[in-house]
């Protein structure tokens, strides 16, 4: 029986993920933001608030608590914004088959090292 190449397999894992219909949603909810510079930089600075709040954990601080109590409420007003909403829903939903995806892999790896 022949082996599988991981590497084969990696390459068409990314060729199923890319014609993938969430990926590809994702692509044109990112495309239609893009078009719209408004909508566009105030995402971008959604997102830095983000960072700031995932930064200070990663580094074991305390994130600024008017920040953390902030972004879900700058995150609900992006929200209105037709666009913006899609985009956010097309990358979740993304994230999320991505993040199933990674655990599929962990738990059958896992399974190697519990013998």
């Amino acid at each position: 029986m022949t082996k599988a190449n991981p590497y084969d397999k990696a390459h068409e894992l990314a060729r199923a993920l890319e014609e993938s219909q969430l990926y590809l949603e994702y692509i044109e909810a990112q495309k239609k933001l893009a078009q719209n510079p408004e909508a566009l930089k105030k995402v971008q600075e959604f997102r830095a608030q983000q960072m700031k709040v995932n930064q200070a954990s990663m580094m074991g601080q305390e994130p600024d608590p008017n920040l953390v109590t902030e972004l879900p409420i700058q995150f609900a007003k992006l929200n209105l914004n037709k666009q913006i909403a899609q985009f956010f829903e097309a990358e979740g939903k993304f994230v999320q088959m991505f993040t199933d995806i990674q655990q599929i892999l962990q738990t059958s790896l896992e399974k190697g090292f519990q013998d």
